[in-house]
């Protein structure tokens, strides 16, 4: 062999995955559940301030009318004032209250990251987490692939994803119990009542996080 023959090209390094410490992850959803109680305070604050406005507004408004003598004309005028800033209110409210939902979701899905082999698994479980309105609080149910709902209790949840077939092949060791806890693959009739969707999902996620 020549010694002019060029050296074999050295193979590029596969990058790591990312991982979460228990500090990083309980930092995150820190944060989260810190923004979603500054934006419901901020929603009652702002809620509040605008029946007081309006209370005020009319008060004011009455008595000038009254001396007046036009009252007809106030009665009126004040419904039309008030259906404009009654429209105004309430497109701020839903916008507060959305951003709350948004940011109670991502608190709750930031819990069971760590549960997790990547933590970008956790978005299979996004369409699982529901979260609204229950008067003035936020509400989160969990739900199974069907739409049912399964608890209402964060704990409880995550027991069943551990022993969910597709779901627990994503999990941690420790976490899971179903047909991850061994690290065995997943098989077509593994999943039970319309899982086969989500099970390949998960099989083509582990399969892409092990070519990066």
């Amino acid at each position: 062999m020549s010694d002019n023959a060029p050296a074999p090209a050295a193979e590029p390094e596969a990058p790591t995955v990312k991982t979460y410490t228990e500090d990083e992850v309980n930092a995150l959803v820190g944060g989260l559940k810190t923004k979603v109680d500054e934006l419901l305070s901020e929603k009652k604050t702002v809620a509040q301030k605008a029946k007081e406005a309006e209370q005020a507004r009319i008060a004011a408004e009455q008595e000038a009318a009254k001396k007046a003598g036009e009252l007809d004309k106030f009665e009126q005028s004040l419904r039309s004032g008030f259906e404009k800033e009654k429209g105004e209110l309430s497109a701020t409210l839903d916008a507060l209250k959305s951003r709350v939902v948004g940011e109670s979701k991502k608190a709750m899905l930031g819990q069971f990251m760590g549960s997790f082999v990547a933590p970008e698994s956790v978005d299979v479980i996004a369409q699982l987490v529901k979260t609204e309105f229950d008067g003035t609080e936020v509400k989160t149910q969990f739900t199974d692939f069907a739409g049912n709902v399964i608890t209402t209790d964060a704990a409880e949840f995550k027991k069943w994803m551990a022993k969910h077939p597709a779901i627990s092949h994503l999990m941690k060791a420790e976490t899971a119990t179903g047909g991850g806890a061994s690290g065995s693959k997943l098989t077509h009739g593994g999943a039970v009542g319309g899982n086969d969707v989500i099970s390949n999902w998960a099989s083509g996620l582990q399969a892409r996080l092990k070519q990066k």
